[in-house]
């Protein structure tokens, strides 16, 4: 496998530091509203990467933070009169429900920064002790100036427009304007701990490295999150453990999602430009929102607009239709060949940085070949498609769940059958040109006919 590393920038072997074995974190949500489509698009492809590491052999430990205390919680909170705690519990269910209900099943476990209190306070101290941190009246921060290194994952060291900049930390005494919090002294009227850092609480980097270095130790595989938080956050989580530690690199690789955008720009609740996963799930079944998903690379940034559900629809139906074709009890060794050789494209296209689109084109194409070739599919499509669907979890091959639209159309089939069986060729090409006005695109084979959405 290769995998491109944000932080070599270039595709590189894929070895984890225990062979066989693989230690992965994703930065997740800050629970302080509901989650949108731009978190479903990252935690869903972050989701197939996991899969894929455990169908490929690997024992993979998949951890996701849980943002619980953080500015922007305790804004928001006030805005509703409740306890910040009271919101993030809220919306952490929420999210985890969203989660289940996109079948985004691959973390095996969410760590809440404020259970992590005390390896927060451990690790700001390590900085403190080893000259990497000072404090001023409103809390501890990390001095920029004593890591050289700090600008080695996204090549640089400054701020710019489209950064994620919420929670860049002001203050007029700060020895260097990128230097930010570790630790936020007490504010009245906010959620505090008393520590021997001084009462306050965690700045916003120092959750996660404090969580990483709780569950994996100062350094681990695979680091995830969306491109937007390779500037500033996942510079000082480098920052942090590195200058912490002693020791480097942080983490083997670093892999980071394109955005989802919509009218070209960025999906961003700060911007109000969002749909929460609720709303779409309640126009899109779950199925269909991760092919689009999925059907894009991850590295990608990708267009959301009012056709990508329709036409990530049309694209399963296509592979659903072929389902229906299969006898699974037919060997259907005249076609092996065909099928070992799509297997090979699709992981060869999955071996090459989780290329998603690649692997779905290998798909296609062994579809439209079986089609071609006269032979009905049987046992070896059975288990490839099963192979795919265990990994993408797009597709659904259930006879009985399709859809009234579906039965409709099954039926306008049955029937040109039998007018093309009676040698009424016009009436039946009469339902070949309906279901074409449709948008309906149909195909005799040998093994009987499949149809889609879209040509």
């Amino acid at each position: 496998m290769i995998i491109y590393n944000t932080l070599t920038r270039r595709k590189e072997q894929f070895t984890p530091m225990e062979p066989g074995v693989v230690r992965m974190f994703v930065c997740g949500p800050t629970v302080y509203d509901l989650s949108h489509i731009g978190h479903a698009k990252t935690y869903t492809q972050f989701d197939l990467v996991a899969r894929y590491l455990r169908a490929r052999g690997y024992r993979v430990t998949y951890a996701q933070n849980l943002t619980d205390i953080d500015d922007r919680i305790i804004r928001r909170a006030a805005e509703l009169g409740i306890p910040p705690q009271q919101l993030a519990k809220e919306n952490e269910q929420a999210y985890l429900e969203d989660m289940a209900a996109l079948h985004n099943t691959s973390v095996d476990v969410h760590e809440r920064a404020l259970d992590h209190i005390d390896d927060i306070v451990v690790q700001v101290q390590a900085l403190i002790d080893r000259g990497h941190a000072y404090q001023l009246d409103d809390g501890w921060y990390f001095d920029l100036t004593t890591f050289p290194r700090y600008g080695k994952l996204s090549g640089r060291t400054e701020t710019r427009p489209e950064d994620a900049l919420s929670r860049v930390d002001e203050n007029e005494q700060k020895r260097n304007p990128g230097d930010f919090a570790l630790w936020k002294a007490r504010k009245p009227g906010e959620p505090y701990w008393d520590t021997p850092l001084g009462p306050g609480r965690p700045g916003w980097h120092i959750e996660d490295t404090a969580i990483t270095e709780a569950l994996f130790g100062p350094q681990y595989d695979l680091h995830g999150g969306a491109v937007d938080l390779i500037f500033p956050h996942h510079e000082a989580e480098i920052a942090q453990m590195e200058s912490a530690s002693g020791r480097e690199p942080l983490v083997r690789y670093w892999m980071h999602t394109g955005f989802l955008r919509v009218g070209g720009d960025k999906m961003s609740k700060s911007t109000g430009n969002f749909t929460t996963i609720r709303d779409a799930l309640a126009e899109t079944d779950y199925r269909t929102l991760r092919h689009v998903f999925l059907s894009q690379h991850y590295r990608s940034s990708m267009e959301l607009d009012e056709n990508t559900p329709e036409q990530a629809r049309g694209a399963r139906r296509r592979v659903e239709n072929f389902w229906r074709l299969i006898n699974a009890g037919h060997d259907d060794r005249a076609t092996r060949e065909l099928t070992e050789r799509a297997r090979d494209k699709f992981y060869e296209r999955m071996d090459d940085d989780f290329d998603t689109p690649g692997s779905l084109v290998a798909l296609f194409d062994y579809i439209r070949e079986h089609n071609r070739s006269g032979q009905q599919p049987g046992r070896g499509a059975s288990e490839f498609l099963n192979e795919v669907n265990a990994l993408f979890d797009t597709f659904d091959f259930a006879a009985d769940q399709a859809g009234s639209e579906d039965a409709a159309i099954e039926e306008l089939l049955n029937e040109r059958r039998r007018l093309r069986g009676e040698k009424k060729f016009a009436e039946a090409d009469s339902i070949r040109n309906e279901l074409r006005a449709r948008g309906i695109t149909i195909e005799d084979t040998a093994a009987g006919t499949c149809w889609w959405l879209g040509n």
